[in-house]
């Protein structure tokens, strides 16, 4: 069963707890009572190390509850790491248990008290080897071939058993549902095929691929100035737009569209970046960046006492005198992965990029 299917059931066991659902660009499902009871639930059906930790860094900037909710096994150490890191983590027994619950208990009329139980309290066992399961489940949460192909998940550092490739089938020909997501970003113009064909175009055998959406603060500017020089008085206006990443703090003078408010992302292996950089931060770099763009040097020729007078000067806008609105738009990057390499491209134009949009991409040289 699909990604998607399991989150509609998600919804369904939330709503019958009395939490009201909405949408995050943390996690799949944000679920809610009032303002201190907050639930970010993230579905994964990899288990793997930089998924997990990425929700986990997601989650220090709330103040709610993070649930990890995985289809794979995982060792000790990953129970540990969601531990340590104030995140619940329910595998899939604990998944199918907590539905079973929820269907008896709305079945038999009682009042239902979600107990979603901590990240250390599931046996070690669940982790380490697989459960046996009927032929027939009445959830059907996963398919058959999850259950017996889906590989363990890859920890650095940690002592587990040897990973498999995550992809059981070519990258190329693996079966998604597009995934709908609130999230201020530019629409998706080039499809997942397209980009790995780049990407085995200038790697050879693709490894993986990730959409990554990478937070930018798109800027516009304008400022109007008057400055004194060789007994008169210049104009230095100007206007223009720029954007700042988010993670990097590359700057350079563009403009970007309007983004959208949902979109539909074509693969279920995808991650949501934090910025890096805070807005004061960012506009701080756009104003010096805007300053250095407008500084001229003019000069001034005056005759005083039959003596010609070459007079030059340096003059530019202040921060004071420049006028500038921001705001974050995530830029969707296909990031495609070698054996040793990888590159990434803007899905929004399809151009390759240069240099990497954040720190975790090792690019080809």
């Amino acid at each position: 069963m699909s990604k998607q299917t399991v989150l509609h059931i998600l919804k369904d066991i939330f709503q019958a707890y009395g939490y009201d659902l909405e949408s995050s660009y943390l996690s799949d499902i944000l679920a809610s009572k009032g303002i201190s009871d907050r639930i970010y639930i993230k579905l994964d059906d990899s288990g793997d190390y930089s998924s997990l930790r990425s929700f986990a860094d997601s989650m220090k900037q709330t103040e709610g509850t993070g649930l990890y909710i995985l289809n794979n096994e995982v060792s000790r150490e990953a129970a540990d790491f969601a531990a340590q890191q104030n995140l619940i983590l329910w595998d899939k027994p604990e998944l199918e248990k907590q539905i079973g619950r929820a269907i008896l208990a709305h079945a038999q009329g009682i009042k239902m008290e979600l107990d979603l139980g901590k990240a250390n309290d599931i046996p070690f066992n669940i982790f380490n080897s697989p459960k046996p399961e009927p032929k027939e489940s009445i959830f059907g949460l996963f398919s058959e071939s999850s259950r017996s192909e889906q590989p363990k998940s890859s920890w650095p550092g940690l002592s587990s058993s040897p990973t498999t490739n995550t992809f059981s089938q070519s990258p190329v020909t693996r079966e998604e549902q597009d995934i709908k997501i609130q999230l201020p970003s530019l629409p998706i113009n080039m499809a997942k095929t397209s980009a790995i064909k780049i990407g085995q175009a200038k790697l050879g055998e693709v490894q993986d691929f990730i959409m990554k959406f990478i937070p930018h603060y798109s800027y516009n500017y304008d400022f109007e100035s008057r400055r004194k020089f060789g007994g008169s008085v210049l104009d230095l206006n100007g206007q223009g737009e720029g954007v700042v990443n988010g993670i990097t703090g590359e700057h350079y003078f563009s403009s970007l569209p309007e983004p959208l408010e949902t979109i539909e992302v074509p693969t279920e292996n995808y991650q949501i970046k934090e910025p890096q950089i805070i807005d004061k931060e960012a506009k701080e770099k756009a104003i010096g960046f805007i300053i250095n763009k407008h500084t001229e040097k003019r000069k001034s020729d005056m005759v005083k006492n039959d003596v010609i007078i070459v007079e030059s000067k340096t003059i530019s806008p202040s921060e004071g005198e420049i006028n500038i609105s921001m705001h974050l738009v995530y830029i969707p990057i296909w990031e495609i992965r070698g054996k040793r390499n990888s590159i990434e491209i803007n899905a929004y134009d399809g151009h390759v990029l240069e240099e990497p949009s954040d720190d975790d991409a090792e690019f080809v040289t």
